[in-house]
C-alpha cells in the first residue's frame, strides 16, 4: 500500500480558489464584506492564534483557510487601487473610487 504525500503547494492553490460564499467555514469578516483594514485586522488576529498554537489542529487549518481567503482578497483590493492610481496618473481625470467598493463588483 502505498501511503499519499500531501503537497503543500497544491493544497494551498485549492485554497486560493476556494469561493468564499461556498465555504461554510470562513468566518463574518469575509462574509460581510469588510473594509480592507478590518480584513488586515482580522489577518492579523488569525496570525496570533495562530502563532500562540493552543487551538486544536482542525480550529488551526479553519483559521489558516480563512487567513488565505482574507490575504487574496487584500491584494485584489490592493491590485483595485493600484490600478485606478495609475488610471488617474495616466489621464489626469477624476476616477469614482468609493472608499467600500469591493473590486469583484466591477
Amino acid at each position: 500500500m502505498q501511503e499519499e504525500i500531501f503537497d503543500f503547494d497544491d493544497w494551498m492553490k485549492d485554497m486560493a480558489t476556494t469561493s468564499v460564499n461556498n465555504d461554510e467555514t470562513c468566518s463574518d469578516a469575509i462574509k460581510d464584506q469588510k473594509t480592507y483594514e478590518e480584513k488586515i485586522a482580522r489577518l492579523e488576529e488569525i496570525v496570533s492564534l495562530l502563532e500562540k498554537g493552543e487551538v486544536s489542529l482542525e480550529k488551526s487549518m479553519e483559521l489558516f483557510q480563512e487567513g488565505v481567503v482574507l490575504s487574496n482578497l487584500c491584494a485584489k483590493q490592493l491590485e483595485h487601487v493600484e490600478s485606478t492610481i495609475e488610471k488617474l496618473m495616466e489621464t489626469g481625470e477624476r476616477i469614482d473610487f468609493p472608499a467600500a467598493k469591493d473590486p469583484e463588483t466591477h
